[in-house]
């Protein structure tokens, strides 16, 4: 088992930087924020941690990333509120590239195109899975029972949401900002785990990564970011014969499963858990036939 870990150090390391990545970009579909801006901020820590790391505590350097996301997912949400749908979605890719475009000119900061090289690799396996974990639990927390129901009010109809009580407008930032940080984690994660960074890690390709995690494991559930985190870090490995066709794989994985299973696989596995369900739950017994027994009148009696 050890002998195992440390063979695949990096895999498994990697496999946990995608969960938390893929966390990010559930959250915000399932509650119908349609933003990808997890890629941004994913860049802007992993810069922040790699450069920061070199100068202080690599967990000091983490925690200074993630507080300068927040922030900044704060106030690009309040910019971006009146957006909906495939306009934020738009916004928030504009984003992204400017955050690439700012990595690739400030070079005295960044490297510029060279890249960033040299940051400490003190990110162990433990404490990635660790880092994991907390993501996993912040979210199940956060999307558990009332969490949930807001999240799912807010993406099915955000005015009936609105004429219920609910404050959209607060979720929607919340929610914005969460997604924010998560993506931050994945960044200083990765940045502490494989020592380099380049200006493109966190462009449009990143963007693809993210969406495809969650399209294969299913938005509807953490176990989905999950799921899918797991297939696309093992895929490449599985399907390594293919060589130069690997992402025509991916994209035909991604038809099918977009045609033929919307909802993920963990949709399915939750529609077959609960077909077996319904199977194994006897039938209700029939109602015993009853006869009418009909009341005399009084004058009936009487006679």
């Amino acid at each position: 088992m050890i002998e195992f870990l440390q063979q695949n150090d990096l895999l498994l390391k990697t496999l946990m930087m995608y969960v938390v990545l893929g966390l990010s970009v559930q959250v915000v579909l399932r509650a119908g924020v349609f933003s990808l801006a997890s890629a941004g901020f994913w860049g802007i820590s992993a810069y922040a941690t790699g450069i920061l790391s070199k100068l202080i505590p690599w967990p000091l350097a983490i925690l200074v990333g993630l507080v300068v996301c927040a922030v900044a997912s704060g106030l690009l949400a309040l910019l971006l509120t009146r957006l909906r749908g495939l306009y934020l979605g738009m916004g928030t890719i504009a984003f992204n590239l400017l955050v690439v475009a700012v990595a690739l000119n400030w070079t005295p900061v960044t490297g510029g195109a060279t890249g960033l090289f040299g940051i400490p690799m003190t990110m162990s396996l433990p404490v990635a899975i660790g880092l994991a974990v907390v993501a996993v639990a912040s979210v199940a927390l956060w999307q558990s029972r009332s969490g949930g129901r807001f999240a799912d009010a807010l993406r099915t109809d955000e005015p009936l949401a609105m004429s219920l009580g609910i404050d959209t407008f607060k979720i929607r930032i919340a929610t914005f900002m969460f997604s924010a940080v998560l993506g931050a984690l994945s960044g200083s994660m990765s940045a502490l785990s494989y020592g380099v960074l380049g200006p493109t890690d966190s462009g449009f390709s990143l963007v693809v990564v993210g969406l495809t995690i969650v399209v294969l494991g299913g938005t509807s559930s953490w176990m989905g970011a999950v799921i899918g985190a797991f297939i696309v870090t093992m895929l490449p490995r599985w399907i390594g014969f293919v060589r130069e066709w690997t992402d025509v794989v991916y994209g035909l994985l991604i038809i099918v499963m977009v045609i033929f299973a919307p909802q993920g696989i963990w949709g399915i596995v939750r529609q077959l858990w609960q077909r077996a369900r319904e199977r194994r739950l006897p039938d209700a017994p029939e109602a015993p036939a009853t006869t009418a027994i009909r009341v005399p009148s009084k004058r009936e009696q009487k006679s």
